[in-house]
């Protein structure tokens, strides 16, 4: 297969899982902290993108990768760093330092718009 092909079937295969998508997402760029659920770990996280029941999170390029638990606890930092919400998340998939998170309980509107609306971070 040549570098044009698997290039034209990545961006197919990014199409259609923005097609499986129930809502579509908002770029977040929040700081954040997950947490394992038996409060064994955690590790800071940045959200890259978001919805009212997901998100793409990041450990950051060249982050040492932890064995990650399938469910565990999201804190999502508003502006001045104060601890936004809490959410309780399921991995739904990992691919290096990214992840994409299903919120167990879908975000309520006004905490989503919040959430989005603050100033972005630079990153």
């Amino acid at each position: 297969m040549d570098r044009f092909t698997s290039r034209l079937q990545a961006g197919l295969k990014r199409v259609q899982m923005e097609f499986r998508r129930a809502e579509p997402r908002v770029e977040a760029y929040r700081p954040g902290r997950m947490v394992w659920p038996d409060l064994s770990a955690s590790r800071d996280i940045s959200i890259l993108d978001m919805s009212p029941s997901g998100a793409k999170i990041t450990f950051g390029e060249g982050a040492m990768l932890p064995e990650l638990p399938r469910e565990f606890y999201l804190f999502i930092h508003g502006v001045g760093g104060h601890v936004s919400v809490r959410l309780v998340c399921e991995k739904r998939w990992q691919r290096a330092e990214l992840v994409g998170v299903k919120f167990i309980k879908k975000l309520e509107d006004a905490d989503f718009e919040r959430l989005v609306a603050a100033a972005p971070l630079e990153h």
